[in-house]
């Protein structure tokens, strides 16, 4: 018999495949996951458990996570500089304190609301960039709160900037980052008085918000629907009242909404609904910064001080029943 050369070898002389195969693996050589996945797992089957079995029990301890994982910070950990003054401004059942940089009584002034604590001093470089350019500076943050409310709701934030917004005037601009954001926009459908805005990274669907906590511990639906409740009573308000929609149309200033294409925690696309809702909105999109690099990125930074100059910055969304998102 001729074999060519892409003939099989007979049979008998065929060597034995099964001798040059690796061993399976057995279950105890496959690799561990990291200990920190590891716990998150276990950590969310139990709640995935607890969320089916005692929903309310699991919404509960859920809301005391969410307090804390939304929880805004206080001021930054700045050394203070030049010019910089620090005041107290008591309230009913609360204190708010002051950071001002400048004098907002005689200078065009920005407001900028207290990050997340995670990122307390993101916006420390904001403040010598906005000074150089010619505005006061006021930051502010409410002091001894305690564990359970130190959150504030994005409401209670609110309210804070109208409190400061009435002892400094009209501000030239206001900037907020994420949950910051929507909370600056709930304060202008408010009555906030501004020129122009920042929202930066900003979360435009409360509803996703919470759901997106939801999936990432494990709850589950039941108990999902139980913190909405628990959060919902607190704030006195629905979280429906708090979309975007709802609130746009009281907001007729110039806003520049910055969001990068990548966040990997509040998704571009709630973004691009703000600059889609606000009559007066653009949108400028960023490429890899991340949900909290974009407020590190010079060229963002470079962008957001020529807006509030008056330039044109970023892209004009459009809708109509025929376009329904589209940039011009």
């Amino acid at each position: 018999m001729l074999l060519t050369r892409h003939s099989l070898p007979l049979a008998d002389d065929r060597p034995d495949t099964d001798d040059m195969l690796p061993a399976p693996a057995s279950p105890t050589d496959l690799p561990a996951p990291p200990p920190g996945i590891a716990a998150t797992r276990w950590s969310n089957a139990l709640n995935r458990v607890t969320g089916l079995v005692a929903p309310r029990h699991a919404a509960r301890k859920a809301l005391t996570r969410f307090d804390a994982e939304t929880a805004f910070a206080g001021l930054p950990a700045l050394d203070g500089g030049d010019g910089m003054q620090q005041d107290v401004l008591s309230l009913r059942g609360r204190r708010i304190r002051l950071m001002r940089w400048g004098d907002p009584q005689n200078q065009p002034y920005v407001l900028i609301p207290p990050q997340d604590a995670a990122h307390a001093d993101a916006m420390a470089p904001w403040i010598d960039v906005l000074r150089d350019a010619g505005f006061a500076v006021v930051a502010f943050a409410r002091e001894h709160a305690r564990q359970g409310s130190r959150t504030s709701t994005w409401l209670d934030l609110a309210n804070d900037m109208l409190e400061v917004g009435r002892r400094c005037g009209e501000a030239a601009a206001v900037i907020g980052h994420s949950l910051g954001a929507m909370s600056v926009a709930v304060a202008l459908h408010q009555g906030l008085r501004a020129k122009r805005a920042i929202l930066i990274s900003a979360q435009a669907d409360p509803h996703a918000t919470l759901e997106r906590f939801v999936s990432r511990t494990g709850i589950g639906s039941r108990a999902g629907a139980c913190v909405r409740d628990l959060l919902e009573a607190r704030m006195g308000q629905t979280l429906d009242a708090l979309q975007v929609h709802h609130l746009a149309p009281a907001i007729g200033i110039p806003v520049l909404v910055v969001h990068d294409l990548l966040d990997d925690e509040v998704p571009w696309h709630e973004g691009e609904r703000f600059a889609r809702h606000l009559s007066a909105a653009r949108l400028l999109t960023t490429l890899d910064l991340g949900h909290h690099g974009v407020l590190a990125d010079p060229s963002v930074l470079h962008d957001c001080v020529r807006f509030l100059a008056g330039a044109t910055v970023g892209d004009k969304v459009v809708s109509s029943q025929n376009l329904p998102y589209g940039l011009a």
